[in-house]
């Protein structure tokens, strides 16, 4: 997976010479510059449709187009693709503006734009910046998945100052049916666009969505944890058995640290030390807005240190074209697929630490507690407890990882395979 481009300076910009050839520069989220042999630098947009048709336009021409309006074309044309509309280039508003139009056609294209600037796409998306600053990065990646892959993609084009609770009904319900956890949340962010919407005048105060009883009733629970010594063999005999070599890596890491699985999936090179066995997980990636340091037993250095010839940027677990690192919905889905719907999730893994290491290990329960960075009613507490267990996490977390080994009927450390084809 290639490094993740980090927004262009303007010094760097400005500094591009021509070559023999052109050549690009990128500046994230599709953005690139273009420097032609001329001399000529321009804003090109590289975009992927719903359908996996891949594209690129040119927005603008630097430095008449600044590094922040280019950015913003650059969303702007995004939208555009989500919404189902052609992307418009540089090109194409040159052409338009030289076509002689009727009043009805300027009427027209003006009543599509506005349509489309209170569009579910556009206002949900906004939405989305608006909450990103106060929440955890896991948490605004569930949310970033869940409003543009499962709510967009069939309400996106709907005009939200219009919209009723009847236009998304048929959407929640057929996700409650088949991801009931996911269809609760995109209740919840459907409400908060609304109250967006509302706030910012684009809605009555009481344009609300009666959203109650629309999805199936759901027998919601604990999250499932095998927490019986005698399926830990079998769970993490099939985790090793699974042929996703990025999947089966994240599940084993998941295991190993009973870490989160947003932050597992999330997690970054930077943050690892494998010299120091160490993993910092940043503040702004833990629920509770503290920095985590976990201590990494020697499988799991050595699982690292094998995944390392799948992952050539910046996360340790690289994703697809659409998203930079793995999702942790798909850690969920392959324990499905192994046959442990109902019985584990990815999450459950925390519960099988703090239960089993508890009751069979007989570690000390606050010390399980700083490992799960469960939250202290007192944050001076909470801060002592990090300090004064971390050599007893090190070997609690290296006697929990052999503890699994020997469970799994291993001798020796995991390897990583590549997967077979």
């Amino acid at each position: 997976m290639p490094k993740l481009a980090q927004q262009i300076s303007d010094l760097a910009a400005r500094k591009a010479r021509p070559k023999d050839a052109a050549y690009t520069l990128a500046s994230g989220n599709g953005l690139h510059l273009v420097i032609q042999p001329s001399g000529l630098k321009q804003w090109q947009v590289r975009y992927r449709t719903p359908e996996g048709k891949r594209g690129k336009k040119i927005v603008g021409v630097y430095p008449e187009m600044s590094i922040a309006d280019a950015h913003k074309a650059a969303e702007e044309l995004h939208q555009r693709v989500r919404l189902g509309e052609q992307p418009v280039g540089m090109v194409d508003r040159i052409k338009a503006a030289n076509r002689a139009k009727t009043e009805e056609e300027v009427q027209a294209e003006q009543a599509a734009k506005d349509a489309r600037d209170h569009s579910f796409t556009v206002l949900s998306d906004a939405w989305l910046a608006d909450r990103k600053p106060g929440w955890a990065t896991a948490t605004y990646d569930k949310a970033v998945f869940i409003v543009r892959k499962r709510l967009q993609p069939f309400i996106g084009t709907l005009d939200v100052r219009i919209m009723a609770s009847k236009d998304v009904v048929d959407v929640l319900h057929q996700m409650g049916t088949n991801a009931p956890s996911l269809a609760r949340k995109a209740r919840q962010y459907l409400n908060g666009v609304i109250e967006y919407s509302i706030q910012r005048g684009m809605r009555g105060d009481d344009q609300v969505l009666r959203l109650r009883g629309v999805l199936p009733k759901y027998r919601s629970g604990h999250i499932p944890a095998i927490t019986k010594v005698q399926g830990i063999g079998p769970l993490m005999r099939a985790v090793d058995a699974y042929p996703g070599v990025i999947v089966r890596a994240g599940l084993l890491l998941a295991a190993y640290t009973a870490c989160r699985p947003g932050v597992v999936a999330s997690a970054a090179w930077s943050e690892i030390d494998l010299d120091r066995a160490e993993w910092t997980i940043p503040a702004a990636k833990m629920k509770m807005r503290h920095e985590h340091v976990v201590s990494l037993p020697t499988q799991a250095v050595a699982l690292l240190q094998g995944v390392r010839q799948y992952s050539g940027g910046d996360y340790v677990f690289p994703g697809s074209q659409s998203n930079e690192h793995m999702h942790r919905d798909a850690l969920s889905k392959a324990l499905r697929d192994m046959g442990f719907k109902g019985r584990h999730a990815t999450h459950g893994s925390r519960a099988m630490l703090r239960t089993v290491a508890r009751e069979r290990l007989k570690i000390d329960v606050d010390v399980l507690e700083a490992q799960l960075a469960h939250a202290k009613k007192d944050e001076i507490q909470a801060a002592y407890d990090r300090a004064r267990f971390e050599d007893e996490r090190r070997q609690v977390m290296q006697t929990w990882a052999d503890f699994l080994q020997e469970q799994a009927g291993q001798k020796t450390v995991v390897e990583m395979r590549r997967a077979a084809g």
